[in-house]
């Protein structure tokens, strides 16, 4: 009987303790929370790979002692879902808005650049075919093949094709390389646009042009053979 009692007294007295401990460490982290002490930022759920696009499951947000928050930490989810991180992230570190690569980035690649889903395809062009060296990057172009099968024709291959970099450099201003010095132009296309594109660079003759910054439209132009032209 008296073990028995002893055994009550020594879970009573742990309970007791446990709550004191709980409801002490409680009121601890609301008087922090009212002196600010506690802050709110973005960590990682999960191990993110480098240059992967952070989803909504790979972060949450958790308060954190101030004192150990890193300065450069994202206090917003909204700030990295949907952002490509440079270097991996590991689960619990607080994710810092510089391991995101900004949007169109090319600092760190042209990987960056280039939107999901599309491709980034190199062709060749002259003076004549590359619009005289003034395509930049940034712009878009339409694309032609004239082709001498069964009679020749050129007709539109692909429009509405942005620009990713002009021989080895993505600066927009056209500073970084003598305009008429364009010798490869990167292009990014769709999947299903990559193999007409590599064949008509490579079979056929190929000529570009320049859209207007702000022409979008794509249009239903019938193929022009050159039969047509001679009467």
């Amino acid at each position: 009987m008296k073990n028995k009692l002893i055994l009550i007294l020594a879970l009573v007295v742990g309970l007791a303790a446990a709550g004191g401990i709980y409801f002490y460490l409680d009121n601890m982290q609301k008087t922090y929370r009212e002196e600010g002490e506690f802050v709110r930022v973005v960590t990682a759920k999960q191990r993110i790979p480098a240059k992967t696009m952070v989803t909504a499951q790979m972060v949450e947000t958790k308060e954190i002692p101030s004192k150990y928050i890193n300065t450069d930490a994202a206090v917003d989810s909204k700030e990295v879902i949907g952002k490509t991180v440079k270097t991996e992230i590991l689960p619990g570190e607080q994710v810092l808005r510089g391991k995101m690569a900004g949007t169109k980035s090319s600092s760190e690649g042209l990987s960056y650049m280039i939107e999901p889903g599309k491709r980034a395809v190199t062709i060749a062009v002259n003076e004549i075919s590359g619009v005289a060296g003034q395509i930049l990057p940034g712009d878009r172009v339409d694309i032609m093949g004239t082709f001498d099968n069964q009679g020749v024709l050129t007709t539109l291959i692909l429009q509405n094709i942005p620009v990713l970099s002009v021989n080895q450099t993505t600066d927009t201003s056209g500073q970084g390389e003598n305009k008429t010095s364009a010798r490869t132009l990167t292009l990014s296309v769709n999947p299903d646009q990559m193999q007409p594109l590599v064949l008509c660079s490579e079979r056929t003759t190929i000529r570009l042009a320049l859209r207007s910054a702000t022409d979008n439209d794509i249009l239903n132009l019938p193929m022009t053979r050159m039969n047509n032209l001679v009467h």
